[in-house]
């Protein structure tokens, strides 16, 4: 039997394989749905494999660990007797759930060289949180859009996720007219990919345009399902774009409603940085009674133990909004390790800790020393050029939000 691309499968079941499908294009399109589809695909072939391994990614991805390692576990020993696609994918997926990202890299780029029609594979490398963004390397942008466009020989023209991670990849590059209607294209051609709406927003937000960015939004956003998986970082978005405007309190009404609302239900990770982010850039802003003590609770609940690069500059933001100079030096210590480890990124929050602790030291010069070394490389953070312009903005306000 074979998937939607051509890749051969060992599961002999065509109901497993249907619900399968349907899991994958949901996974693929940040759509609903998708562990559903693999129980429902898993009680006709036990011994799925792929339909293990995928479990086992989505359940990590939403921090629930140790039923994470359970379904790699069961992924593991059922791989033994799949193909060897099957096999490069659930190690693929083993290096993400246990936390080694360089790895997981290099086996995403091992593992399209032999079956560059696998979408599922490539899939983690490709988006902000992915793992080209958070490689630490200066040109991860250039990376990931050299990736992308080798595998397009391998799909149909109009095959619109592809499409779209291509226009991503030049919006990225700063192509943005180019990558803007490659997405716009895209999401013509498969209006439901919430990871593509995602990629509209970027692109008009790179374009500077954000009565676009909230006309789209109002245009696309009622055929989204609320638990879906980009919905909060879509308001996100909106109220950057409220922001633009300078309508702090329409930003801080969507921050108090639908994206605080979400954050029970969205990815840990997600949550923390869109909470952190946007409370932090209306503060700059000098707006008030922002809820720093809900995102230091899902803090405390989620990452007790720090976070990643990109996560720990945030953490390290909520520190320093909060007053709290022992969170700080806390994220501090943890870059530290993770510097010691070689990731490129490190150094570089680092030293935009390092600006948030003259901050509380009331240290102008060394403030601006520290974040100015942290802008030039800014780029190794991860995430997307848009998240990564706090960098910026928080050294032109060289200041700390207002505390509640």
């Amino acid at each position: 039997m074979k998937d939607t691309f051509g890749n051969g499968l060992t599961v002999t079941s065509q109901a497993a394989l249907q619900h399968y499908e349907q899991a994958v294009d949901a996974q693929l399109h940040a759509w609903p749905g998708v562990l559903k589809s693999l129980d429902a695909a898993l009680a006709h072939a036990p011994d799925f494999a792929l339909a293990h391994a995928l479990t086992a990614l989505v359940l990590a991805t939403f921090g629930q660990t140790v039923q994470a390692r359970a379904a790699l576990g069961q992924a593991q020993t059922c791989s033994q007797k799949a193909l060897p696609r099957e096999q490069s994918y659930v190690e693929l997926v083993t290096h993400i759930v246990e936390g080694r990202a360089g790895d997981a890299l290099a086996k995403v780029i091992e593992h399209a060289t032999f079956y560059p029609a696998d979408a599922l594979a490539a899939s983690p490398a490709l988006g902000a949180y992915g793992l080209f963004a958070f490689s630490g390397q200066a040109d991860h942008n250039a990376l990931r859009h050299s990736f992308t466009e080798a595998m397009a020989p391998h799909y149909p023209d109009d095959f619109a996720w592809l499409m779209a991670y291509r226009g991503w990849a030049r919006i990225e590059l700063g192509q943005v007219d180019e990558g803007l209607a490659m997405a716009q294209r895209a999401i013509a051609l498969r209006p439901a990919n919430g990871h593509n709406a995602h990629i509209v927003l970027h692109g008009l937000s790179e374009s500077a345009n954000p009565v676009a960015v909230l006309d789209f939004m109002e245009a696309w956003l009622p055929g989204y399902p609320d638990h879906a998986l980009m919905w909060g970082h879509l308001q996100w978005h909106a109220a950057l774009a409220e922001i633009e405007f300078g309508r702090l309190d329409a930003a801080v009404a969507r921050l108090l409603g639908p994206i605080t609302e979400y954050l029970p239900r969205g990815l840990p990770f997600m949550g923390l940085v869109d909470t952190v982010a946007l409370m932090w850039r209306l503060g700059l802003r000098g707006a008030n009674a922002l809820p720093w003590s809900a995102a230091q609770s899902h803090a405390e609940r989620h990452f007790p133990g720090g976070s990643n690069v990109f996560g720990e500059l945030h953490l390290s933001m909520l520190g320093a909004a909060r007053r709290d100079r022992n969170a700080v030096g806390a994220s501090l210590r943890r870059l530290e390790i993770i510097n010691e480890r070689g990731h490129g990124g490190a150094p570089v929050a680092m030293r935009f800790a390092q600006g948030l602790m003259a901050m509380l030291d009331a240290d102008a010069d060394a403030v601006r020393e520290h974040l100015t070394a942290s802008g030039m490389n800014a780029v190794r953070l991860g995430g997307s050029h848009v998240q990564r312009q706090i960098v910026e903005q928080t050294l032109q306000a060289c200041r700390l939000p207002p505390i509640n």
